[in-house]
């Protein structure tokens, strides 16, 4: 439909529905936008925190194996290439 056949009322009433149309499509946008990055916001933080967990595991594992006394077995039996000169 032309507006040339329209009056100013009703060419100002479809220009600000098509402006409201178009708003809440860009607020519609924004709010989902939110949410992706609130997701992924989500992510980084437990990913970091499995992280601290699991080098937090990592070192006191390291820190029980130095700590850990040598076994008896281990320190009695010298090793071959020592046993035997060349």
């Amino acid at each position: 439909m032309s507006s040339r056949n329209m009056k100013l009322d009703e060419i100002k009433a479809r220009a600000q529905a098509a402006f409201e149309t178009t708003e809440q499509r860009r607020k519609d946008a924004l709010e989902a936008w939110q949410a992706v990055e609130d997701q992924a916001s989500a992510a980084r933080l437990k990913t970091e925190k499995l992280r601290a967990q699991r080098l937090a595991r990592d070192a006191e594992e390291t820190a029980a194996k130095a700590a850990a006394p040598v076994s008896k077995a281990a320190a009695k039996r010298p090793s071959r290439a020592a046993a035997k000169p060349l």
